[in-house]
């Protein structure tokens, strides 16, 4: 570290700042003067000094008091204060001195050399306490870099466990935990949930036929219709293969089977865009009745699904 230390020479005589300012110029320090408590002070709240040599007698506010609130402030407590003074010779005054929280004195007239050695104690003190609190500020940097990428892997992780990895909707067991939710939520506060059920009618033959590339273009495409329709608060999710479900909260049976009808029409007028044919889809809707429970909601789901299918597909049956 090759940066000048700050060094603060406090006293209310201009020649016995320039004194203690040409015996300490040439060691690789920054001297800032003040000459007053007031503006001492100041300046102690502006930079962080190394070292305060501070005269003990100065007219207005005098060493101590200026020590005192130096040290009563948690920015400047740890400035490390020398007393420097002519008639501090009593026992008496010089422990009043320390108990300030002050670290050593220095009578006048000092010798330069011993001025000298105390300012190189405490400029290598803060040199090597800046290089701690650099190291650590790295160290907390590397922390919080390490953190955050700790972050957006699990979070990474947690979407992947939770998403179908080629529709990219929820993958079954996080559907359940969502229907679980809602279910709970829907009964608590006694507003309706409706949920649709969705097969892709005849899909075997669009895999046999154009190969299972077109297929699962087939599938995305279908999956982001649903996405384009459905509310923030809806989920929708791959059932498995070519099945999709939906939660809809806040919605009675009438108004999903609305929704339903309007997927199975857009997906059959744009699903020629993937296929040389037109493909269809049925559907299954119903609504949460008193007594149902997330397996009962699904199996009547799967019911109307069936009953869709069983009588010519590409329609939407509510249950």
């Amino acid at each position: 570290m090759s940066e000048r230390v700050p060094i603060l020479i406090v006293d209310d005589l201009p020649q016995n700042i320039l004194a203690l300012e040409a015996v300490i110029a040439d060691m690789g320090v920054e001297i800032m003067t003040a000459r007053s408590g007031n503006d001492a002070l100041r300046l102690s709240l502006k930079v962080d000094f190394a070292l305060i040599l501070l005269d003990v007698q100065m007219p207005g506010m005098n060493g101590f008091e200026v020590a005192r609130l130096i040290r009563s402030n948690p920015k400047t407590s740890h400035f490390p204060i020398i007393f420097i003074t002519a008639g501090m010779k009593d026992l008496l005054e010089q422990i009043a001195g320390y108990e300030t929280g002050a670290v050593d004195y220095l009578m006048k007239p000092f010798e330069p050399v011993i001025l000298r050695s105390k300012v190189r104690v405490f400029r290598e003190l803060y040199r090597q306490r800046k290089l701690i609190e650099e190291f650590y500020y790295t160290l907390e940097q590397i922390i919080e870099e390490r953190t955050a990428e700790l972050k957006e892997a699990n979070e990474t992780i947690s979407r992947l466990a939770a998403t179908d990895e080629l529709t990219e909707l929820s993958n079954r067991r996080s559907f359940n935990n969502c229907l679980a939710a809602a279910m709970s939520a829907a009964i608590r506060h006694n507003y309706p949930l409706s949920m649709i059920m969705v097969d892709l009618d005849h899909f075997k033959v669009v895999n046999d036929t154009f190969g299972h590339g077109v297929g699962d273009k087939v599938l995305k495409g279908f999956a982001d219709l649903l996405r384009e329709v459905i509310r923030a608060e809806d989920v929708a999710a791959r059932w498995g293969g070519e099945e999709f479900i939906v939660i809809l909260p806040h919605t009675a049976r009438d108004a999903a089977a609305a929704l339903a009808e309007r997927i199975r029409v857009a997906f059959e007028k744009h699903s020629g865009c993937v296929t040389p044919i037109l493909l269809s889809a049925s559907f299954g809707v119903v609504e949460r009745q008193e007594g149902d429970n997330p397996d009962t909601l699904i199996r009547r789901a799967d019911d109307a699904l069936y009953r869709a299918k069983h009588e010519g597909r590409n329609r939407v049956v509510t249950g």
